[in-house]
């Protein structure tokens, strides 16, 4: 019984001193980090539904390059990464689910063309692939994009 006070004390102070924090910056700085800036382009064509397809692949594509050590820049970059969808079947989930992913017509698939520039000179190329066939949620349309974003940005750093 002795205790309880105790905890609630505790519990009470780890509340009020965790949450007294703050920061203060003084910046002056006249330099620019223009080395790893870089612009997205999509290229991808407008019919056949693959405009949004290709808005949510530069999204997936913009979170992937947050623990990176490229710069989203659209001022003069020194690199550009330019892509286009060239295929883009959602396919249906609750096929996918019912099937246990057995269905080929239920199979969700993405194909994009991705080159890198510095400059004008195209210094790496790719054609990705991700498709969805199953599993325990019958998977996601969004993980189409979020691994062809993640295969295409493990390129860019070398690390396939």
């Amino acid at each position: 019984m002795s205790q309880s006070p105790r905890l609630i004390a505790l519990w009470i102070l780890t509340l009020f001193l965790g949450g007294c924090s703050g920061a203060e910056t003084i910046v002056k700085k006249d330099f620019r980090n223009n080395d790893n800036t870089l612009a997205i382009v999509d290229s991808t064509s407008s019919r056949g539904g693959l405009l949004d397809a290709g808005s949510r692949l530069l999204g997936s594509l913009e979170d992937a390059l947050l623990n990176t050590l490229f710069i989203l820049s659209d001022d003069d970059p020194k690199y550009k990464l330019k892509f286009k969808i060239t295929k883009f079947k959602e396919g249906s989930r609750i096929s996918r689910l019912a099937t246990l992913g057995m269905s080929n017509s239920a199979k969700g698939q993405l194909r994009v063309k991705a080159a890198l520039f510095r400059g004008r000179v195209m210094v790496g190329a790719w054609e990705v692939e991700t498709w969805v066939k199953g599993g325990m949620t019958g998977g996601s349309d969004e993980d189409l994009f979020d691994q062809a974003a993640k295969e295409i940005v493990s390129h860019m750093k070398g690390t396939e």
